[in-house]
């Protein structure tokens, strides 16, 4: 019994190493099998053979899948079979069974690219983004297409986006179009103003005023009596322009009259309007009261017929433009040639020496006069002419989209903007921000 005792450990040695040996030659067979799959695999695809390629593909993932081995199936139908179908299949089977591999992103998104499918390379750009995947390849891809675009439909005038709704006309109607392209409110009417306060003006077929909401449905009855030839947009007091074809009034909402006597009006915005008398232009608060300052030659106003802007006015007298506060204090002492307003906490378009650049609130310079033309930054861009044609530039003063159009208004938060081609305009929308 003693001599079978002292064999026991030697006998579990021998067990042991037997053991080691056969799962040694197991591992050892198993590798020769799925390197002879991925041979037989690569064989059959280097000769375009899909049948047998995918058989043996198939056979090597099932035994030991991974992100390298879905990736060459995706590469050989793209490369070698130009099948960008099946490319595209096996490139979402890839990202479906390894979310956080950049390899994924990054060709799902260059076969996107050589498709020109811009909505499915923005989308999965972002989801790599959300997922928190870094590749160095894919921001530079997403750098060469950074600024790509489209543009949608066809319109004779259009005015700059407020509510993410704009006045448009084809022939001789106005309607409303949405900020990214599709038509809203019908045109029907003689004249469309600017939504604000969640109502816009308007003047239908029959000369009749009134108010409409974002459906089209009308809200309110204008109070002035009377033709009226002019409406201005509902501000935030609750205050709106009337033109009767001799002069500009303020009403209340209520059907009240505030002050009239004008002979141009701008509408109430940040609490203070700019109106022209015979004396000339005065600031006025929402009591009907002028503040210090003036009468001015001017007071500059945008499209939507408002002038106070980002805590600030511009005014001019003899043919030099300056700003001033809303409580008529000038501000700075620098002059400009010609100016645009501000937009809220953004940058203005000013004139000076013949050229356009841009200024903070302060006066301070942005970016230094460069520009044929240009119109105030707003939500990260700025339009600028050179050449006769309109172009976009970034914060960092960068041209991002080549001067090429015969006009352009200003950039929503949307990352679309009216723009004209010719005599027709569209909206165009960043493929970025529009997949």
């Amino acid at each position: 019994m003693k001599n079978y005792r002292a064999l026991m450990p030697l006998a579990l040695v021998v067990l042991f190493l037997l053991g080691v040996y056969k799962t040694g030659s197991d591992n050892l067979e198993e590798e020769r099998k799925y390197s002879r799959y991925l041979e037989e695999a690569r064989g059959f695809a280097s000769q375009k053979i899909e049948v047998y390629a995918m058989q043996y593909y198939q056979a090597a993932i099932e035994m030991r899948p991974s992100a390298e081995l879905y990736l060459e199936v995706a590469e050989f139908y793209r490369d070698n079979m130009a099948n960008r179908s099946k490319a595209l299949e096996w490139g979402e089977i890839l990202l479906e069974e390894y979310p956080l591999e950049a390899r994924a992103y990054e060709f799902q998104m260059e076969l996107s690219l050589q498709l020109q499918d811009y909505a499915a390379f923005f989308g999965l750009y972002h989801t790599m983004s959300n997922r928190h995947v870094v590749s160095e390849r894919a921001e530079e891809m997403y750098r060469s297409v950074e600024y790509t675009f489209r543009t949608v439909g066809e319109y004779d005038e259009m005015s700059i986006f407020s509510s993410n709704l704009t006045p448009v006309r084809r022939n001789e109607t106005w309607g409303y179009c949405a900020s990214r392209g599709s038509r809203w409110i019908a045109l029907s009417y003689l004249y469309a103003g600017p939504f604000n306060n969640g109502m816009a003006p308007v003047i239908d077929g029959d000369g009749k005023a009134y108010f409409i909401d974002n459906a089209g449905n009308k809200v309110m009855s204008v109070a002035a009596e009377g033709d009226i030839l002019g409406i201005g947009a509902m501000s935030s007091a609750e205050i709106y322009t009337v033109y009767d074809g001799r002069q500009w009034s303020y009403y209340k909402r209520s059907g009240e009259l505030l002050m009239d006597g004008f002979s141009e009006a701008a509408s109430f915005a940040n609490g203070l309007a700019a109106a022209k008398t015979a004396e000339g232009w005065r600031i006025y608060d929402t009591e009907g009261n002028p503040v210090p300052g003036g009468p001015y030659d001017e007071v500059v106003t945008d499209e939507r017929q408002m002038a106070y802007r980002n805590g600030r006015f511009f005014a001019a007298e003899a043919g030099s433009y300056f700003m001033i506060d809303g409580e008529g204090v000038r501000v700075g002492t620098d002059t400009y040639e010609d100016v645009k307003i501000f937009y809220e906490n953004s940058y203005a378009a000013v004139k000076k020496n013949g050229r356009w650049g841009f200024i903070d609130r302060d006066g301070s310079w942005f970016l230094e006069p460069a520009y044929e033309d240009a119109r105030s930054f707003l939500n990260g861009f700025a339009a600028v002419q050179e050449g006769g044609l309109w172009g976009f530039i970034n914060m960092d003063g960068e041209l991002c989209i080549p001067c090429q159009f015969t006009g352009a208004k200003d950039f929503t938060g949307n990352g679309t903007v009216p723009v004209k081609r010719g005599q027709v305009w569209s909206v165009l929308l960043l493929n970025r921000s529009n997949y």
